[in-house]
């Protein structure tokens, strides 16, 4: 059974590497598509807690977005002053130099879908991915918004970051397209596309 259950683990391994590769090189809309649903299900659940390295001393739950608790008290001060902070260690032990193979493991992608901003030309368009979201809802302008706690991938131009954000606190019931009124805190990681690796970490607080 242990023997299966690695074996089972090396291919999704291998799976992730190989949807990482298609996404640094710059691929079509309808591929993205298709490599949305394999990292949903590449990706493998957690049922039990995970506890970060000792230099973070936060445990985290993978099954769980990212929210404030993935911030340390130093950390939220730093935001309360400043309003965004660079760092080279960042939530749940990711720090610069990281795979995203790696990043992608630590959360959750529960839900996803693709926004076009740009016109399909044949070549790469401003593309997100969403890996998971609170809910996925059509704003005033007809335009479908993930409500946070969310967790995007956008790929322009080759460019490729992950953006984490989520409240403060819980939103007031029915809060949907008014949700920019609260406060929120956010982490975006810029990736390199020829490494696929972490270049950057930011941690920021909306308000």
């Amino acid at each position: 059974m242990a023997q299966r259950r690695r074996k089972e683990q090396l291919a999704k391994q291998k799976q992730r590497r190989s949807i990482l590769l298609c996404i640094g090189g710059g691929i079509g809309a309808m591929l993205l598509s298709l490599i949305i649903c394999i990292i949903v299900f590449g990706i493998p659940s957690e049922s039990e807690p995970v506890s970060a390295p000792v230099s973070t001393l936060i445990p985290y739950d993978v099954t769980q977005p990212f929210s404030t608790s993935d911030l340390t008290s130093t950390q939220m001060n730093q935001l309360r002053t400043s309003g965004r902070i660079s760092v080279s260690d960042g939530p749940r032990g990711i720090s610069v130099g990281d795979s995203l193979d790696t990043l992608l493991s630590r959360y959750p992608s529960t839900y996803t879908d693709i926004q076009n901003t740009g016109d399909l030309t044949g070549e790469q368009s401003n593309e997100e991915m969403i890996l998971y979201c609170a809910d996925y809802f059509e704003n005033q302008n007809g335009i479908m918004t993930a409500l946070p706690p969310r967790g995007l991938i956008t790929v322009d131009s080759g460019e490729i970051t992950v953006t984490l954000m989520a409240p403060i606190s819980a939103y007031p019931a029915g809060t949907l397209t008014n949700y920019s009124q609260y406060e929120h805190v956010y982490c975006i990681y810029t990736i390199s596309p020829d490494t696929m690796t972490i270049q950057s970490i930011i941690l920021g607080l909306s308000q």
